[in-house]
């Protein structure tokens, strides 16, 4: 048993599936990080597994956080990937939350898989978000590393990204030579919000889980803070008319790339594009 990886119980679980997230580079907007924790909270899911990152870290980089307890004690908080299960939906999830690791990346990986073993876990998620020429007043687009049938079924658009990668490719690649079905979803999120979270781009990566992986959430919660989010937002661009003018470009564009190519290939040419030149 590897020793960075803590086990506080080993649950017998029935097709599970894992979801997974991490928050610092694959996560623009808090967006994938945020879709685990939603379905954590909303779920009541329960802490089975932690991986100590004290030798897959940089502490000066991404420094402990200290705090004062409810005695007065100070209490030191390490940077961590958790591992939860909750049985609270059609089919058991595995959540795998954490921060990105910046040191050991392929033994880092080779632990997520050894734990998802353990568990009995075949299938997984792994999820992302990432900046790019959207407007935040269309739908979010998705980004699917699966075959061309299941984009299709899924309303996913195609990959063709070649370039750095975080943990989330890595380990999306990783879990695929171990033999497990995994795929990913990552979600384009507005560059010129970069500095907000979105859950709009949130909702849209579990909307997506749920289709694919066969359960359903309750997002009502997330459904009024779309709202809320989306009314800021337009209250801010409602004051800017050059935000406003450059919102109405990247709409045409889009919507003429989306028609030119129904399987959405323009589209996703157009924010790769984008992404290029930065």
């Amino acid at each position: 048993m590897d020793e960075a990886l803590e086990w506080l119980e080993q649950p017998t679980l029935s097709d599970p599936l894992a979801l997974i997230a991490f928050e610092g580079w694959n996560d623009a907007g808090d967006a994938a990080s945020r879709a685990v924790g939603y379905v954590l909270e909303a779920t009541g899911a329960r802490l089975i597994a932690v991986i100590d990152h004290d030798e897959f870290n940089d502490h000066q980089v991404s420094r402990p956080y200290i705090s004062i307890d409810d005695g007065g004690e100070r209490v030191i908080e390490w940077p961590d990937t958790r591992f939860y299960v909750t049985t609270a939906v059609e089919r058991p999830l595995v959540l795998v939350l954490g921060e990105e690791p910046r040191l050991r990346w392929k033994r880092f990986c080779q632990i997520i898989v050894d734990a998802l073993n353990t568990l009995s876990v075949d299938n997984a998620v792994t999820m992302g978000a990432f900046l790019g020429q959207v407007p935040h007043t269309l739908d979010v687009p998705v980004i699917g590393s699966y075959d061309r049938p299941t984009r299709q079924t899924f309303g996913l658009l195609p990959s063709r990204y070649e370039g750095p990668t975080g943990i989330i490719g890595i380990l999306n690649t990783v879990l695929r030579r171990a033999g497990l079905e995994a795929g990913s979803l990552w979600a384009a999120t507005p560059h010129y919000l970069q500095t907000n979270a979105n859950p709009k781009a949130t909702r849209a990566l579990l909307q997506k889980v749920e289709l694919i992986g066969g359960v359903q959430f309750d997002l009502g919660e997330l459904d009024v803070e779309v709202a809320e989010w989306e009314a800021r937002v337009a209250a801010a661009v409602a004051g800017d008319d050059e935000l406003a003018g450059y919102l109405r470009e990247m709409e045409d564009l889009l919507a003429g790339a989306e028609a030119d190519n129904d399987d959405g290939d323009g589209l996703v040419e157009e924010i790769e594009r984008f992404l290029r030149n930065q």
